[in-house]
């Protein structure tokens, strides 16, 4: 896929920018009985993904998927995580309960790589307008300006604020009308492929799948990276390209 005419790269938050910390997850969960490494709580993580492309139909919104409420048709993100790591049934309410109520005080997505400075610098200087478009809690802004990414982006479009989720073409739409940019010359860079990569193809956008694992499941079309320095191979400098 060729990328010449790419002059804005927006990007997702969550587990792209900013990625959960499965350290914390995996000392709560053996807090509660269960040891499982980081490594494995991110394969497990895996599988959640591939929930939600197979739930994304119209009408669901990709937020009633993260945690369990009333409303969700089906079990959410960490609660089909936890099966994949064999957690029984009974014994995930707790973990959830306490997974959602130290996210609502402390985002769970939070850990920094440590190359995401430099890559985001060196879009910078390669001439890319960058931005953020993030299904959100309304804290999007202010976590990316805590952990110092905030001064990189032109915008940051947190659904919540906006009113408006992923994969909801509009919402992109919105970013590139605050960047002053066009869909024909963006990419937007996500981690889950029905909402992400789907959602901005829709919106006329080019895509790239973040697949740090490399395992992504069922028949995923386009590129994928492992890593964000990889964006630096993908993308010439602007006045190049």
């Amino acid at each position: 896929m060729a990328f010449d005419r790419v002059r804005t790269v927006l990007f997702d938050a969550g587990n792209t920018l900013v990625h959960l910390d499965y350290a914390f997850i995996a000392d709560l969960l053996a807090s509660h009985g269960q040891a499982h490494t980081p490594l494995e709580i991110r394969r497990a993580e895996y599988t959640a993904k591939a929930a939600i492309d197979a739930a994304m139909a119209p009408g669901l919104r990709p937020q009633q998927l993260m945690w369990p409420t009333a409303s969700a048709p089906k079990p959410s993100y960490f609660e089909v995580a936890l099966e994949a790591l064999g957690v029984p049934a009974g014994e995930r309410p707790p973990i959830l309960d306490a997974l959602h109520a130290h996210n609502r005080a402390d985002c769970l997505w939070r850990v920094v790589e440590p190359d995401t400075h430099a890559v985001l610098r060196g879009l910078v200087e390669r001439g890319f307008t960058l931005g953020v478009v993030s299904n959100a809690d309304g804290r999007i802004e202010g976590d990316l300006g805590r952990l110092g990414l905030a001064s990189h982006f032109g915008t940051v479009v947190d659904s919540h604020v906006v009113g408006v989720e992923k994969p909801d073409p509009r919402i992109f739409a919105l970013a590139l009308e605050r960047l002053g940019a066009e869909a024909a010359s963006a990419v937007y860079v996500g981690d889950v492929f029905a909402i992400d990569v789907l959602g901005a193809r829709r919106a006329g956008l080019q895509a790239v799948l973040v697949d740090v694992l490399g395992c992504y499941p069922g028949p995923i079309d386009g590129p994928r990276i492992r890593e964000l320095a990889e964006l630096l191979r993908l993308l010439p400098d602007v006045a190049t390209g």
